[in-house]
């Protein structure tokens, strides 16, 4: 991608003025195999995240929500699922560490395998999420800001997603929910969320089917 290589070199530029480039621009660590998601193995599918949200209905407040602690396990068996037919995501490493989602992306430079990586803040209401790419680095070098929306901007095109800086926007959620709060505290995701009682029917039904195997 035109954007992408004029970002690496740019920052080959920058490491060489420094010196180094070689150390500079090589991981701390690789990828070890099973670290990839492409190693995980996926069992969490729309139709189980339905069962997962109505299973947690409440009634307050004149309406009906739902909520949802997502483990580590849990969050790579749904990224790999949404994922499956994108081979460079596949091939990264990404795990909820603390408040952040520490994530990994292997990347070729002409003869140096570097790697693009990002401690990500979640976020998010009204059906948006917003993910704020925090201390991204390619190797041992700081992306800036600026050349990382250029490329972000590039890589997502026709996605739906926005880019302002280094945050991501996903305009809508495909959740069979209203998303009303989404955070990563202590290793955890925290999905809050809300839906009318024509959703509840309609997903407690096919969740009912599903564990009869109808």
């Amino acid at each position: 991608m035109k954007v992408l290589r004029k970002l690496l070199a740019f920052l080959v530029v920058i490491a060489l003025l420094g010196g180094g480039a070689v150390y500079a621009l090589q991981p701390s660590e690789d990828i070890k195999p099973s670290e990839k998601l492409s190693s995980v193995n996926s069992s969490m599918d729309l139709a189980s995240l339905n069962k997962e949200f109505i299973s947690n209905v409440s009634y307050s407040n004149s309406k009906l929500s739902t909520s949802l602690k997502i483990d580590n396990e849990m969050f790579l068996s749904i990224l790999n699922h949404a994922t499956k037919d994108s081979a460079e995501i596949q091939e990264g490493s990404y795990k909820l560490v603390g408040n952040r989602v520490a994530a990994k992306l292997p990347v070729q430079l002409s003869f140096i395998n570097s790697e693009i990586s990002s401690n990500i803040k979640l976020s998010g209401s009204n059906n948006k999420i917003e993910l704020t790419l925090e201390d991204a680095k390619i190797g041992k070098v700081p992306i800036p800001d600026f050349a990382l929306e250029k490329y972000l901007k590039e890589y997502l095109t026709g996605t739906g997603v926005s880019v302002n800086g280094n945050v991501i926007t996903i305009n809508k959620v495909e959740l069979p929910v209203k998303l009303e709060g989404i955070e990563v505290s202590n290793g955890m995701i925290n999905v809050s969320a809300s839906l009318t009682n024509e959703q509840l029917l309609q997903y407690g039904s096919q969740a009912l089917k599903g564990y009869l195997g109808a």
